[in-house]
């Protein structure tokens, strides 16, 4: 951390407790009153009530739940940073003071950590003196849990592209890593995705006629099999591949076979090319397995989230700065990650850092017990403002 950076530092560190204080206490109200994707509106409103009078200007998303939070720095780049909104449907177990007061809806991702960052890091940031801070722009996102998810239309809209960062970073809760660790990955990190459904077509009728029908169950169990030589014969073997099938649903029973069955997967990778070929290869071998025996095959692949690729810069820009940070008792070096995140669109346009914020938990994402440390938001904070008063857009 430099000098200069250090002093600023210590400049904003009365306003920063308070800013951490009213984060901590956002963070408690937003996980007692989690929001579906795209019903986040309640969380919204707490949003523009904790930043509005503070210097922002506050400009929603058109047709969107999302927002965005701008304030005006020394003019010369400007840096961005997301927060995802979303919750998840799950009946939380966690017994905290706080928690879901909401049925079926939990913060289990750590959404709840990523606002109260976000909120702590804009307050804290207006304490800064103008000169020696970027301008800022801080995306709250909606729906970043279903397809299509909130980052596209935020990058559409007209007040993004008035703003438009120069840098953007994104954090995520990490219950793996513990409360003062940071992780981070230059280059691929986390995967593509894409959401895999086969509806098998054959001839239903009593199970103990088999001779006279065409059996979709058999299809399917015959089809996932066949699927699995994409990832271990198709794909490279050093390019990591997953295709796995978690739900299959039929209208059968006992001694009914049924007429169809559907399949619903997922393809994960990290390679755009061999992805569109992974794609062809499930539709042609849904199809002709199918028609083997006698049966029909739809195959519809939805695209989901691209790869997420940090920039090797900002990585390494990242390491030095937060290196010194008092804050940050370890940076650890991630493995690549198959699972998505819609900031990859992000990091397709502009420069972007995302790493993970280690918060402590026994229990893992999108987990009915997930329960992250609170001390992971001073800590979410603190790095957060050193990378937006130390990076540098590459070159």
């Amino acid at each position: 951390m430099s000098q200069a950076i250090h002093r600023t530092m210590q400049q904003v560190e009365r306003a920063l407790t308070e800013a951490l204080a009213l984060a901590a206490a956002a963070r408690e109200h937003i996980h007692r009153h989690p929001e579906l994707s795209g019903q986040e509106r309640e969380t919204a409103t707490l949003i523009v009530r904790t930043l509005e009078g503070k210097g922002f200007e506050l400009l929603p998303i058109p047709g969107q739940v999302s927002l965005l939070a701008y304030l005006p720095g020394h003019g010369r780049y400007a840096v961005g940073l997301r927060a995802d909104m979303d919750a998840l449907p799950i009946q939380e177990q966690t017994n905290l003071p706080y928690a879901s007061q909401h049925p079926g809806i939990m913060h289990a991702c750590g959404h709840d950590i990523h606002l109260a960052v976000a909120l702590g890091l804009a307050l804290a940031a207006v304490a800064m003196p103008t000169d020696q801070r970027p301008d800022l722009l801080v995306c709250f996102e909606s729906s970043e849990e279903v397809l299509p998810g909130g980052a596209l239309p935020i990058l559409a809209s007209p007040a993004f592209q008035r703003h438009r960062p120069d840098i953007m970073l994104a954090l995520h809760a990490e219950p793996t890593l513990p409360v003062g660790a940071l992780g981070m990955r230059p280059g691929p990190y986390m995967a593509s995705g894409n959401e895999v459904n086969i509806t098998l077509r054959g001839r239903g009728g009593h199970a103990a006629l088999p001779h006279g029908l065409v059996d979709p169950i058999v299809c399917a169990a015959q089809t996932i099999i066949a699927l699995q030589t994409i990832a271990s014969r198709n794909a490279h073997p050093l390019l990591p591949t997953v295709l796995s099938f978690g739900h299959i649903e039929n209208g059968g029973a006992m001694n009914i076979v049924p007429d169809w069955v559907r399949l619903e997967g997922t393809l994960r990778t990290f390679d755009e090319q061999w992805r569109a070929e992974a794609k062809e290869r499930i539709a042609h071998i849904a199809t002709h397995t199918a028609q083997a025996m006698g049966a029909t095959a739809e195959v519809d692949i939805v695209d989901g989230y691209p790869t997420l690729v940090n920039s090797p810069s900002l990585v390494a820009q990242a390491k030095r700065i937060l290196a010194s940070s008092p804050a940050i008792d370890a940076i650890v070096d991630l493995e690549q990650r198959m699972t998505t995140d819609d900031f990859a669109y992000f990091a397709q346009q502009m420069p972007s850092l995302y790493f993970r914020l280690g918060v402590d938990s026994p229990h893992g994402l999108h987990s009915a017990h997930f329960c992250p440390k609170d001390g992971a938001i001073e800590v979410g904070v603190r790095a957060m403002l050193a990378l937006v008063l130390g990076l540098q857009p590459p070159a």
